[in-house]
């Protein structure tokens, strides 16, 4: 049997997950039961690594008009925290956690798309927050670092589609480990070329509610 360690791209997996299965979200069973269902017989889970970010629970104030938003108050916020925490308590599950920060504003692109027929500004619907995850792609590479050199598995299985994984990706073949990509239907054909050359293979997972 080969020990197989998970790492999950928590927005990646569930972003793709919830459009699979014509969900706002999924539940933290949902994710957990999708991902070991793409072990091989072969295979035994050593652990299912998750990285993603609490909720941004800060107070922005809108550019436009001034209003603040309370993002802890908001229905958002409460059901992402339950989410991030009933995932943390399932078994075989090691949670590895950025940050949320607000990075500027962003315009709707109903209001850019406008731009080129009427130049105006922005009403305060047609403005949002830039939120960027920070520390999630440093911990994968961290961990899949870790496990080359420890060789704590034989292979990793990396649920994500972000190229910036493949320098990690390159060391834990470098050090032996066979490394594995997910794609998902709805997401079919759009991993990049270069992921799918620096891994040992690409797993189809088809998601299941």
């Amino acid at each position: 049997m080969k020990k197989t360690a998970l790492l999950i791209d928590g927005g990646w997996f569930c972003r793709i997950l919830a459009k699979s299965l014509n969900l706002h979200w999924p539940t933290a069973r949902q994710v957990v039961d999708n991902a070991l269902s793409i072990l091989a017989p072969d295979e035994e889970l050593f652990r299912i690594f998750y990285y993603d970010c609490h909720p941004y629970g800060g107070t922005i104030k809108n550019p436009v008009d001034g209003n603040e938003t309370d993002y802890s108050a908001t229905p958002a916020f409460s059901g992402r925290t339950k989410f991030i925490k009933e995932l943390g308590q399932m078994n075989g599950v090691a949670l590895r956690l950025g940050e949320l920060k607000v990075r500027g504003w962003d315009f709707a692109n109903a209001y850019t798309q406008s731009l080129s027929k009427t130049p105006r500004a922005p009403s305060a619907k047609e403005v949002y927050p830039n939120f960027e995850q920070k520390g999630v792609d440093m911990r994968i590479g961290i961990d899949v670092a870790t496990l080359s050199l420890k060789r704590t598995s034989d292979r990793v299985i990396l649920f994500s589609g972000d190229t910036d994984m493949i320098p990690a990706m390159k060391l834990a073949r470098r050090e032996g480990l066979q490394v594995y990509i997910v794609e998902m239907p709805v997401w079919k054909n759009a991993m990049s070329r270069q992921m799918i050359e620096d891994s040992d293979g690409v797993r189809i997972l088809t998601p299941t509610a």
